[in-house]
């Protein structure tokens, strides 16, 4: 100490060098705040995966913000024209002001339904916002220039805007807390120590070590991206004016003690260090060690807190080397100008507490617990997270929101987001039906108001994307073929049922008569011959020349009549196989239809069992698709079948047509052979009545007579092979009644295929499943939900959440749990179940950062209980004290948090505490609450030579009044955040004064001095008996 006082005005140069320059090249804290945010959260953390995701979506890296037009009494035509013409100016401007993925209901009709209020009195514009190093108060004037134009109030909410009012609100409070704090100290000294010096000094000392301690902070947090939250700043203000001003009054007051013992400044100043300052030393280090001990916290914002670390190592530095200099430049002046000889005064109350505890440690012990006992029954806590209830209204940002909130969703303003990356490509059937079933289990969560996502843009299912309406269609279809087989088929039944062979007998008796005709004719044309060789044979062979004649003119005519009848009768019967070769025709152009039909049904069952993996094992499902294989099978068969029918019909056809043909000119030859016969007849009546005239005629006669002769030959010839042919054709007509047998009984089996087909897919339409045929899914409408919802190589994709809560509610993140177990129970065991899956918005993150508070917060409470106790095993020497004082911390931590619960709940009507409370008023309550310990037990360890229970009477006698001027000194510091009108510092402040209060002037002065007591209670107890 000694080389500390000669070297006092080099040191006091050196400090003021460094506080000048770390104070001139400090970096903006709060710049980097806003610029950084206060997102402590780890890699693993949903919403970080969901916020790296979100980057490969899209190049415009930021987060949601709106533009909220509000008119109270509603918008006319006018405004919206206004709306629409400021819209264009963001546009026009939208690289300058960062505004990208901008959606507005005038270029994006369809989707006014979501941006325009139903009471026409709001309109919203979102946007996502690139902050490309500019500040949000900054972005702000932006955005009202370019809608300088526009009459119609408009606000900026959002995540930025809501996060920027409330870092704003909160270092404004910091900042009027840290004036306040510097009045309140220097009135709180001024009346202690009644100088104008003392105060001014120890406020200098402190400010130096607060001004270095934030420049090396803002180095570390600029230079190595040390972790800073809106709480960082606060926290070292607080606690370094806080305890720093309480060492000051502990060794300025054994300074003056010291003094007025008669010892020289420099004995003084020795003296006072050599007691004090072992005091002093421990309590830092207990500070110290609490509070770097969060380094290794797995949480950033406990983290953040380290930094008072570095203040504490700081403001020891100053208490040992510029503090000296202050004492030995002013020496006895420091106290000016109070001429008192005497220290602090001695604690009356606190050393009466203490009696009365020791001389009834049961009693008190006892009393005490029954007033904690119900303190730790009620000491659950419901936190809150809520940013938007903590700044109220007043606020442009919060007062958008509440726009947005009663007149949307209350969710509409801050989505949550979704964000899936696949392995491969997700624009497939069996990948988008898994979104598209993870959109539909996300829309029944309770508190789920709205899903949108790439195959429901709209937040609506679309039917044509779902088998439940492919069905239907196909099972229309199928009905309808079913209807046309079993109509061919019952043509076929009918045909093969009236089919029958003809009966072609009298063909041969044709041919047989016709030959009779020709013998006759040879007959004739002998008698011709005879007659012209012997005409002169007498009149007698003319009479027999003209009966033969008549016989024969009388047959040929019979022979004409049934040729007429044969040629009728196969005319009809080739009209008959031109209706067959009609149907047939008609039943080969339907199998096709009833082909493609059945080539899609199978399509769609073998898609069926892609999709439905489990169908795989079931029997019906087999049977089905086997027997639609088969189908398809026996109607190509069929097909080919008819084919051949048609041609052997068209074939028999042409067979019919010659028959028909070749009998209509042999029934008109024998017309003419009946014409002949009787010209012949009338000749040989005149042949026979004038024979005399001459053997001329009867040559010619002869010679028409052999023509007639070779004509009937020709036609008999012709006769035999009608006869022929007819008889290959009766051997047909049973291969065709066969053939047409099995074609029916074939279609019979397609119509029941098509029945069972058509009855599974009508089971199968009861349940909606996605399946999304080729044309829509490469369709060009598609393409733009695609674009929309999924990045450029379509491997990750997103889902737009919206809730029904306020985004920063209990009932929020409640429903944000839901939703990741709904994820990972909906992507398990699918094509994405190892898909990378997180939620991005301000709600996950709130969650996440809950979830991780409440996993670290046991952890750092560990370490700093832990620390707490070895710094007092080291100072006191004994465990049971040390014990004792550790218990008290801990029960006056829970005291402050149901003080805080109830001032949060009936005083500020809040839900709960703020998040941040509970842990840092823990921090401050234990990690400067064991201060007062220290200095109660370095005390009794003063009067180690006297009584137990004496000595801890005259050491709450003696130092507690200095331990109730600190508690007034740090209790009065976070009592100027409640002016700050911000819930989280009114409740922290509410936490640590409580906390205090109730350690030192019960748990202190009464809990711990009764269980050091208890042991020789016991033993008097025992003597007695």
């Amino acid at each position: 100490m000694q080389r500390i006082i000669r070297w006092r005005w080099p040191l006091l140069a050196l400090w003021l060098a460094a506080t000048v320059v770390l104070t001139v090249i400090q970096p903006d804290v709060n710049a980097i705040l806003h610029e950084r945010g206060q997102n402590p959260l780890s890699a693993d953390s949903r919403a970080v995966i969901a916020h790296d995701l979100l980057k490969k979506m899209s190049n415009a890296e930021g987060r949601s913000d709106i533009v909220v037009f509000f008119k109270e009494e509603g918008l006319s035509e006018d405004d919206m024209r206004q709306i629409e013409s400021g819209v264009g100016q963001i546009k026009a401007q939208q690289e300058a002001l960062g505004a990208a993925e901008l959606i507005d209901p005038f270029s994006a009709p369809e989707a006014a339904e979501q941006l325009i209020s139903k009471d026409r009195t709001t309109v919203m514009i979102p946007f996502v916002l690139q902050i490309n190093g500019r500040s949000v108060d900054d972005i702000a004037g932006q955005f009202e220039a370019a809608l300088a134009d526009v009459q119609v109030p408009f606000y900026l909410t959002g995540e930025d805007f809501i996060e920027n009012d409330y870092l704003k609100a909160t270092i404004e409070g910091v900042d009027k807390s840290a004036a306040l704090t510097v009045i309140f100290i220097l009135v709180v000294l001024l009346v202690m120590f009644r100088s104008v010096v003392i105060p001014f000094v120890s406020l200098l000392t402190v400010g130096i070590s607060y001004l270095v301690s934030m420049g090396i902070a803002a180095q570390l947090i600029e230079k190595l991206e040390f972790p800073i939250t809106s709480v960082t700043q606060m926290l070292l203000v607080l606690i370094l004016f806080g305890i720093g001003t309480d060492y000051n009054i502990l060794l300025f007051n054994r300074f003056k003690e010291e003094l007025a013992q008669g010892k020289t400044t420099d004995e003084a100043i020795i003296a006072s260090y050599r007691t004090a300052g072992k005091t002093i030393i421990y309590s830092i280090l207990t500070v110290f060690i609490a509070f770097a001990g969060l380094t290794f916290s797995d949480f950033g914002i406990y983290q953040s807190a380290n930094v008072v670390a570095i203040g504490t190592v700081i403001l020891v530095l100053v208490i040992l080397t510029l503090t000296p200099f202050v004492m030995k430049t002013f020496g006895a002046k420091l106290f000016w100008p109070s001429r008192g000889a005497a220290g602090h005064k001695e604690s009356h109350l606190m050393a009466g507490l203490t009696q009365v505890a020791v001389k009834r440690p049961i009693v008190t012990i006892a009393v005490i617990a029954a007033l904690l006992i119900p303190v730790f029954l009620n000491s659950g806590q419901k936190l809150s997270f809520d940013q938007l209830a903590e700044l109220g209204d007043d606020h442009p940002s919060t007062k958008a929101f509440g726009i947005v909130a009663e007149r949307f969703s209350r969710g509409q303003a801050l989505p949550t987001t979704l964000v899936i990356e696949g392995k491969e490509e997700l624009d497939n059937n069996e990948s988008l039906a898994v979104i598209d079933d993870l959109t539909n289990a996300l829309r029944d969560i309770p508190g789920v108001n709205q899903v949108s996502g790439v195959t429901q843009p709209q937040g609506k299912q679309i039917d044509e994307f779902y088998i439940k309406s492919q069905t239907a269609e196909v099972t229309k279809g199928i009905s309808a073929s079913r209807d046309g087989v079993d109509a061919v088929r019952e043509g076929l039944n009918r045909m093969s049922s009236e089919l029958n062979a003809p009966d072609f007998s009298q063909v041969a008796q044709l041919a047989e008569g016709t030959g009779q005709v020709r013998d006759g004719f040879d007959q004739v044309t002998d008698a011709v011959n005879r007659i012209v060789s012997g005409i002169g044979d007498g009149a007698s062979g003319g009479r027999a020349l003209e009966e033969g004649i008549a016989k024969l003119r009388t047959g040929m005519a019979d022979i004409a009549a049934q040729t007429g009848v044969l040629a009728d009768a196969l005319d009809r019967l080739r009209q008959g196989y031109d209706a067959l070769g009609g149907g047939y025709a008609e039943l080969a152009n339907g199998i096709p239809d009833v082909q493609n039909g059945m080539a899609a049904m199978n399509g769609l069952i073998v898609k069926l069992g892609q999709t439905h993996s489990e169908l795989a094992e079931d029997e019906d499902f087999v049977a089905l698709r086997s027997a639609g294989q088969q189908l398809a099978s026996a109607l190509a068969g069929i097909a080919d079948g008819l084919a051949e029918l048609e041609r052997n019909s068209s074939e028999l056809q042409a067979g019919f047509s010659s028959s028909v043909e070749g009998l209509r000119k042999l029934n008109a030859g024998q017309q003419q052979i009946v014409g002949g016969l009787e010209e012949l007849e009338r000749g040989a009546k005149e042949l026979s009545n004038g024979l005399a005239q001459g053997q001329s005629g009867g040559k010619t006669l002869a010679a028409s007579m052999e023509r007639l002769s070779g004509a009937l030959s020709d036609i008999q010839s012709g006769q035999q092979q009608l006869n022929e042919g007819l008889g290959a054709l009766n051997g047909g007509f049973d291969q065709l009644k066969d053939g047409l047998q099995q074609s029916g009984q074939g279609l019979s089996d397609i119509s029941d295929g098509l029945k069972q087909t058509g009855d599974f897919l009508v089971q199968m339409g009861t349940t909606k499943t996605f399946f999304m045929p080729r044309e829509a899914l490469e369709s060009e409408q598609f393409g733009l939900s695609k674009d929309a919802f999924m990045s450029k190589d379509r491997k990750v994709t997103k889902l737009i959440v919206v809730l029904d809560e306020d985004p920063y509610s209990p009932e929020a993140l409640k429903i944000i749990d839901q939703i990741n177990e709904t994820t990972d129970s909906r992507l398990d065991g699918t094509v994405l179940g190892d898909a990378a899956r997180g939620a991005a918005g301000p709600t996950s993150i709130t969650h996440d950062m809950n979830e991780s508070q409440l996993a670290s917060f046991n952890s750092a409470a560990i370490i700093v209980i832990v620390s707490v106790f070895l710094v007092l095993l080291m100072v006191i020497r004994s465990i049971l004290p040390a014990l004792y004082i550790v218990v008290s911390l801990i029960a006056s931590y829970y005291v402050a948090m149901g003080a805080s619960k109830l001032v949060a709940e009936h005083i500020l009507g809040t839900e709960g505490l703020s998040s941040f409370v509970p842990f840092f008023s823990f921090i401050v309550i234990v990690a400067v609450g064991v201060d007062y310990g220290i200095f109660l037990m370095m005390r009794y360890k003063e009067y180690g030579d006297i009584d137990h229970d004496e000595a801890i009477k005259r050491a709450t006698r003696s130092v507690g009044g200095v331990i109730i001027s600190a508690m007034v000194i740090l209790g009065g510091t976070f009592a100027t955040l409640m002016p700050s009108g911000l819930v989280l510092l009114i409740e922290m402040a509410t936490a640590v004064i409580v906390g205090l209060v109730v350690l030192v002037f019960v748990l202190l002065p009464m809990l711990v001095p009764a269980l050091m007591a208890l042991p020789g209670a016991f033993r008097r107890g025992e003597r007695a008996k």
